[in-house]
């Protein structure tokens, strides 16, 4: 009878668990959280598709289709959610980092390849690094 009612439990919580993973309309709050600190050098992006090094063999960063102006949409999005997650903490809301993201410019995806290229290219995080931190001097406190 113990056996049963164990097995019982077990498929009971996989079919809970089946069913909010095909009817979530959102990411989990575990893939909500976007990037991480600017100075950490990590960028967390949850599972996204993309991948690409963005180097050539002689380690020059190659042009991953990405303009300028995408990157620099992109640092200021990082810095603005950076802000808002350091001030709210775990309370962070994933509508209100889209919100952010999308008052920029970007898109969700867009803000996600970027951060994915940065966690997986050194030369293309020191570039966007740069962008960013020429743009935190001139936010107001």
């Amino acid at each position: 009878m113990k056996i049963f009612i164990l097995i019982f439990i077990i498929f009971f919580v996989s079919i809970i668990v089946t069913l909010k993973l095909i009817r979530s309309p959102e990411p989990n709050r575990d893939s909500e959280r976007l990037i991480e600190r600017s100075d950490s050098g990590k960028y967390e992006t949850g599972n996204y598709m993309y991948k690409d090094d963005g180097e050539t063999n002689d380690g020059q960063v190659k042009e991953v289709g990405i303009d300028n102006r995408k990157l620099m949409a992109f640092a200021k999005a990082f810095v603005e959610v950076q802000s808002y997650m350091n001030r709210v903490g775990s309370g962070a809301s994933y509508k209100e980092t889209k919100k952010i993201v999308k008052k920029h410019g970007l898109s969700v995806e867009d803000y996600t390849r970027i951060a994915t290229l940065m966690n997986e290219n050194p030369n293309f995080r020191n570039k966007v690094q740069k962008m960013i931190d020429e743009i935190i001097p001139h936010i107001p406190l």
